[in-house]
């Protein structure tokens, strides 16, 4: 794909993207990134949404939480490491750790403001700022918002 393509033509609309609150618990948003992961079949492995967009009471998107980000917040880090490495999908089926935990959403998202593109940004835009940034996805906005 050429990287002078918009990023508009290619991103997921903010509709088919996983979505939370950002007073809501992390094993919320735990359970909502597990339904938007699957098997891919007779394909073999796995495929899906790795973050969500966040919420506020109004409706407006304020922030993304990763999978990584919910990992560390669980205190998961070394189990992140290791199987980001080789399989994610497994980090579904791990034992009821994740019910002891009580963290909301909003203290583990990473703040739109952070790292963003605008919808009109060209790919290799995108794949810069998120170079610079260290993260694996963006929002992308329209008109600024």
């Amino acid at each position: 794909m050429p990287l002078w393509v918009k990023v508009r033509e290619v991103m997921v609309p903010a509709a088919e993207f996983p979505a939370v609150r950002e007073d809501a618990d992390v094993l919320v948003a735990f359970r909502i990134l597990h339904e938007h992961y699957h098997s891919k079949g007779r394909e073999g492995g796995w495929e899906g949404f790795q973050s969500a967009l966040v919420y506020d009471r109004r409706g407006k998107a304020v922030g993304i939480l990763t999978l990584r980000g919910l990992l560390r917040a669980l205190e998961l880090q070394d189990l992140l490491e290791t199987l980001l490495k080789s399989d994610p999908a497994a980090l579904f089926f791990l034992p009821g750790c994740w019910q002891r935990q009580y963290i909301p959403v909003k203290e583990v998202m990473r703040p739109l403001g952070v790292a963003y593109v605008s919808e009109e940004a060209a790919l290799w835009e995108a794949a810069l700022v998120m170079l610079k940034k260290r993260v694996n996805s963006v929002p992308v906005l329209a008109g600024g918002e």
